[in-house]
């Protein structure tokens, strides 16, 4: 950031600065760069009347600020970063170029083809006409097997060329010409399936229930203590530990949009429609929010905690809570609860920081304003 701050008028093409260097860091030509309500402006400059004044090529489109922080950009530096831009543009647009001539090649011409890669080297190969009319008049019309064909050019002959039986026509079936997959009553699979041996005896069990819903336990032969994987459905997925009998604890992974959500990411690439928050807002939204101590009701401890509910912050933000539906395994009932969305409450909070930041230089400068005009006054008298 360049030194001092700025005071920029609307439809003014006057600036004035304080604490400023104008003439040291700016030239006619030279443009500064500032930010006014979350909005970058980047503003030519015209001439350089003052350390402390300079005019612009055209008038301040912006909302009137003072204050503002800016930084002095040469427009050597511009030019730069424009001149690249033509040449990165230029390499980009040859080597479009490029893929277009080689895809053309690839599909239409019957030989041997010159493919140019971006970097301007060659190599040569057949294409792809080429390879296909090759291949299928080596043997009437009939790829070889050793050629990664079928060696015939009829179904029949393309099974019996991959040793295929007559079960390969065959549908699955519990009775008839079929292959018997099934038993008489459609069951699939009704015996218990022991994995391994030796010093590790374990079971493995598949089951579905009238709803459909799956499940996998898994547990050491003749042990109290086991795991279970149950209930996979559209919508979300238990994992349960079982000791003794009974249901020790379990834990829900909900899911999001069909994948399985347990951590956000916050990469560019999987985000569109970026969009500037208003601190402000976020000010606000924090204001109107009802710090509370509490106790949960399945505490037997009873130990006081600190936060908010969630029914009444949704209705400051709806984004700073989620709807989580919990499924008791054995009566199948859903129970609903609300949870936090800590990444938005955090958002608000540095928000609501920038903005009484803000306040903080605002009422600072004021300050420093009032002492100097008030040291004047006293030096004068």
């Amino acid at each position: 950031m360049s030194a001092g701050t700025l005071t920029l008028t609307n439809n003014s093409a006057t600036v004035t600065g304080s604490g400023t260097a104008f003439t040291t860091e700016l030239a006619a030509g030279d443009f500064i760069v500032v930010t006014v309500g979350g909005v970058p402006y980047t503003l030519p400059v015209k001439t350089v009347n003052s350390n402390t004044s300079l005019t612009l090529v055209s008038n301040y489109t912006g909302p009137t600020q003072s204050g503002a922080a800016w930084s002095a950009v040469p427009r050597v530096a511009l030019n730069m970063v424009t001149a690249a831009l033509v040449a990165q543009s230029a390499e980009a647009l040859r080597g479009l170029n490029y893929d277009k001539q080689n895809w053309q090649q690839l599909f239409s011409v019957n030989g041997n083809i010159t493919v140019t890669l971006p970097d301007g080297s060659q190599f040569s190969g057949p294409s792809w006409p080429y390879m296909v009319n090759t291949v299928a008049t080596k043997t009437n019309g009939a790829v070889p097997i050793n050629q990664g064909g079928t060696g015939a050019t009829d179904a029949e002959g393309a099974r019996t060329g991959l040793g295929l039986g007559t079960s390969a026509t065959k549908n699955t079936g519990t009775s008839g010409n079929v292959v018997p997959l099934l038993d008489a009553d459609g069951v699939t699979f009704d015996k218990r399936l022991s994995i391994g041996g030796g010093n590790y005896s374990s079971q493995l069990r598949l089951i579905s229930n009238s709803d459909g819903y799956g499940q996998m336990e898994i547990y050491s032969l003749g042990g109290t203590v086991r795991c279970r994987l149950a209930y996979i459905n559209s919508n979300d997925l238990y994992y349960y530990k079982y000791v003794g009998g009974a249901y020790s604890f379990g834990v829900m992974f909900p899911q999001s949009g069909g994948t399985l959500a347990l951590t956000g990411t916050s990469d560019i690439h999987f985000k569109d429609d970026v969009k500037d928050m208003d601190p402000a807002v976020s000010l606000d939204n924090i204001n109107r929010m009802r710090p509370v101590s509490f106790v949960f009701k399945a505490d037997k401890n009873r130990n006081v905690r600190r936060g908010v509910i969630a029914q009444e912050i949704m209705e400051i933000d709806p984004q700073y809570v989620h709807l989580n539906i919990d499924r008791n395994p054995d009566t199948q009932e859903d129970t609903e609860r609300y949870s936090l969305d800590n990444n938005a409450l955090l958002l608000d909070a540095l928000l609501a920081i920038q903005a009484l930041s803000k306040k903080v230089e605002a009422m600072e400068l004021v300050l420093k304003k009032d002492i100097s005009t008030k040291d004047i006054t006293q030096s004068g008298s």
